[in-house]
């Protein structure tokens, strides 16, 4: 039932990204880099997609947490700054340049080059649950250092989309993990379950390489740069929103691609592709940047927000490494 809901409310949004899913992936980074800032300065107000609309809260800094005996925190106008700096960033070229050559894969050879490509996004994607667990984690470990309401406003952002990971939104039953989301995409477009083909794969080393990286990096403060609890916890918080902003490129781009490859090949072959995992991500990714973006504003300090752009680019490096190592993968060298 829960599931049945899921797809039916992504095929009632599939409607309205019909026009945006037909421009190239280029022309649609020129589009959303100018409407990624005015869309995040009113985050706040921000309205969830149809199918997370039951899931979504954001919580904004309130009375307590503006007290004049506490630091000042960080403005809403210095977060946009540093998530422009995003728009611009060696990520985004990146993934232009990984989707362009996923839209252009050779009708012939599709699979055996998407293949690899698909062990390191399985391995990648669920990686980011113990991330997004060590970023709470950071947060938390300032107990008796942060003051409380700052601390449980910012908790209180950062615990929904981790939860929704497994399925699990606010009065609703659980649904299907993402996880198990992604098994189904792949099925349906390989033939084959996602489980024999990592039981049969070699390492995904790109991956691996990455949550490394993220890993060091969100529980030491920037591998040792930050010291101080208050201090990670802020890198941390920085490195969750780069996480999630990304992201809405990542997914909004990669359901693009994949749409226009159905059109070309998939269909073709007769392939039924479950969208639900593309399109969950692509209409959700930036209600849970506008999440990452609140929990930043009720706990970090104006006067941290050169370790928030640090912790962003950290991110930002990593993930451009990782993306443009699948760009190779797709490359046809035949």
């Amino acid at each position: 039932m829960a599931n049945v809901m899921m797809k039916n409310a992504a095929s009632q949004m599939h409607g309205r990204m019909a026009a945006n899913n037909s421009r190239p992936a280029v022309m649609k980074a020129k589009l959303l880099t100018s409407s990624k800032v005015q869309r995040m300065s009113a985050i706040a107000s921000a309205v969830a997609p149809a199918q997370e609309q039951w899931s979504i809260n954001t919580y904004a800094p309130n009375e307590l947490s503006k007290r004049n005996s506490l630091p000042p925190l960080i403005s809403k106008e210095e977060v946009v700054t540093l998530e422009a700096e995003l728009d611009q960033s060696p990520s985004i070229v990146a993934l232009r340049r990984f989707n362009d050559n996923l839209r252009n894969l050779p009708a012939d050879r599709w699979d055996s080059l998407l293949t690899p490509v698909f062990v390191e996004l399985c391995y990648n994607l669920e990686s980011f649950n113990p991330a997004f667990t060590s970023c709470l984690l950071m947060v938390q470990r300032t107990i008796g250092m942060s003051d409380y309401v700052r601390r449980d406003l910012a908790l209180k952002n950062l615990i929904q989309p981790l939860a929704g990971e497994y399925g699990m939104h606010n009065g609703m039953p659980q649904l299907k993990t993402h996880r198990e989301l992604f098994s189904e995409f792949f099925a349906s477009l390989f033939g084959y379950s996602l489980e024999d083909l990592m039981y049969s794969c070699e390492r995904p080393e790109a991956a691996l390489t990455m949550w490394q990286n993220m890993s060091r990096d969100i529980t030491t403060g920037g591998s040792g740069e930050f010291t101080d609890p208050i201090s990670q916890a802020s890198y941390a918080l920085g490195y969750n929103l780069a996480i999630e902003y990304l992201a809405d490129y990542e997914k909004t781009w990669m359901l693009d691609s994949f749409r226009a490859l159905d059109e070309r090949i998939f269909s073709k072959l007769g392939k039924k592709i479950d969208w639900v995992f593309l399109e969950v991500h692509a209409e959700g990714e930036a209600e849970h940047a506008a999440i990452g973006h609140n929990a930043v504003l009720n706990f970090v300090a104006s006067e941290h927000t050169p370790i928030l752009r640090k912790a962003m680019q950290d991110h930002d490096r990593d993930f451009a490494a990782f993306y443009n190592r699948l760009a190779d993968m797709l490359e046809d060298r035949a």
